[in-house]
């Protein structure tokens, strides 16, 4: 009876370690899309859960593919609890896909703002890499170790590894990566004045670019050839260039080339026609200093002090309003990482403790027989999915804590402007016309910073709505940007001093305007827009 069992247990064993050699189809579908489609990868591999895929080399290869399709989809994640699992079982045996698991490593060290794991992650990257002799997975190690260099502004060491990369992408014909390694190659060296090596490399990245229809690079390249120029003093070859830039239709690059021309014709004194270019502007963004910089230049050439007084306070504040923005950003970062911190050292804690139970549990194997074995597996394996959900519900915390604490910012908002507006219709009738107009300018004001806020949150997406659909009133952008918030109809109504019958209608009106269909949430498209 004994022997019968012992083999029925070492068949079940066998089939369980056949099946895990096998790579879904899944897998491999993915990871054949993902250079030319990486969107239907991710789609793919978030059908997939990895917990139920068999064998260890599949959830290995599943967690590489994943922090892939995150990273090609500009999805920025910030925990290592998905690429540590292909970190963990890549060796120097599988050279190749050890170096892409630290690869990604080394891109979520950046996201949390960890710059030492990077460092270590880039370098075991790099170590995987040369030895297999991958281009394409040089390239990239060598890109971001060149970008490592310029936020510490070693601009040397940057110009050194983008020139590696630049060989890299040269092997494998990358003419994509190749063009943009020059163009950083070139800001390298015009950030420490070597404008003849900058252009030099500029102008490489125009000659591998000529029969390209991509505007967008095109635009990037002669805006940096004409600026080279443009400090050269050569403003004649700086004009050629400005004006050669495509409109690609993207605001910031249309937007700098109109910049860019305005500065030369301020330093060939021609104002006017400096004014007419900056007037083309309608977006400052980061550009506003040097935008309000400029319109005071041309002010006070022209005489008009009291303006070009008026616009040198304006460049004092945008950097003031930027500095307390940069600063906001730095302490949260802050206390990201300490969280961060405080995460890792529990999970060492944890590590440990598991190592520690696996030990004990080894030599209590060896008097165990093997149907005592299968059970053991069988409760590792449901311990793991345990942790597994309680990270998964700490990573939820963390987001519903971020959601909640922004909500509460609007709410705040909110309740200060309505407030504002009750005391307004207090008045006597006398001024009902004076508050009015007050009531207004305020609602205004309202209205300009809770979009601003959704603009911040949803990267300018009141712009990318008008661009798309031309058709949306500001009420329309209002009533997007109170949805994307979660306020609900009554409190919209409330807000804009309307029906909750009114509210309903134009959400109605808003679904054909942005030619949704009966099935697609109105929040939920705005939200993935």
């Amino acid at each position: 009876m004994f022997k019968y069992h012992y083999f029925c247990i070492l068949f079940i064993v066998g089939t369980l370690l056949s099946s895990c050699s096998s790579v879904p189809t899944e897998l491999k579908m993915a990871e054949q899309l993902m250079e030319t489609a990486p969107d239907s990868a991710l789609h793919i591999l978030k059908r997939l859960h990895p917990n139920k895929l068999s064998g260890s080399s599949n959830r290995a290869l599943y967690a590489i593919l994943m922090s892939q399709a995150l990273d090609k989809n500009d999805i920025k994640v910030e925990s290592d609890s998905l690429v540590i699992i292909a970190t963990d079982y890549y060796t120097d045996s599988e050279p190749e896909r050890a170096g892409y698991a630290w690869f990604y490593h080394a891109r979520v060290a950046n996201n949390k703002g960890d710059a030492n794991e990077q460092a270590r992650n880039l370098l075991k990257a790099q170590k995987f890499a040369e030895t297999t002799a991958n281009h394409k997975l040089l390239t990239l190690v060598y890109a971001d170790k060149a970008n490592m260099y310029g936020s510490q502004r070693q601009f040397d060491s940057l110009i050194h590894y983008f020139k590696l990369s630049y060989q890299a992408s040269r092997q494998i014909n990358d003419t994509r990566n190749s063009i943009i390694t020059l163009l950083n190659i070139g800001y390298g060296y015009e950030y420490i004045s070597k404008l003849d090596s900058a252009l030099q490399y500029f102008k490489l990245a125009e000659k591998q670019l000529r029969f390209s229809k991509d505007t967008s690079m095109m635009s990037n390249i002669y805006r940096c050839i004409g600026s080279v120029y443009f400090q050269k003093k050569d403003y004649k070859q700086a004009m050629h260039f400005f004006v050669k830039t495509p409109i690609t239709h993207d605001a910031f690059f249309d937007y700098n080339k109109w910049y860019l021309i305005a500065n030369v014709y301020v330093e060939t004194g021609k104002m006017d026609s400096a004014r007419l270019c900056l007037s083309k502007v309608k977006a400052l963004g980061n550009m506003a200093p040097d935008y309000y910089r400029l319109m005071q230049i041309i002010e006070q050439k022209q005489g008009n002090m009291i303006e070009a007084l008026r616009y040198a306070n304006r460049i004092t504040e945008v950097k003031d309003s930027m500095n307390l923005r940069k600063l906001d950003d730095s302490f949260a970062g802050l206390e990201t990482k300490y969280r961060f911190q405080n995460l890792k050292i529990d999970k060492q804690n944890l590590i440990i403790k598991n190592n520690r139970n696996r030990l004990l549990l080894s030599i209590a194997l060896i008097c165990l027989s093997l149907f005592a074995l299968v059970f053991l597996l069988w409760k590792l394996k449901a311990e793991k999915d345990q942790l597994n959900v309680q990270k998964l519900l700490v990573e939820k915390e963390k987001e519903n804590n971020a959601l909640l604490e922004q909500q509460l910012k609007l709410y705040n908002v909110l309740l200060l402007n309505i407030g504002q507006y009750r005391d307004q219709t207090k008045r006597p009738h006398y001024h009902d016309k004076d508050s009015n107009k007050i009531s207004l300018m305020q609602n205004a004001t309202f209205y300009e910073e809770l979009i601003a806020c959704m603009d911040i949150q949803y990267c300018d997406i009141s712009k990318r709505l008008i661009d798309r659909f031309p058709s949306l009133s500001e009420r329309d952008i209002l009533i997007c940007c109170l949805l994307l918030a979660e306020f609900n109809t009554g409190m919209i109504a409330t807000i804009l001093d309307v029906k909750n019958d009114s509210i309903t209608v134009h959400r109605s009106r808003l679904r054909k305007k942005l030619q949704l269909e009966n099935s697609q949430n109105l929040e939920e498209y705005l939200r993935h827009f």
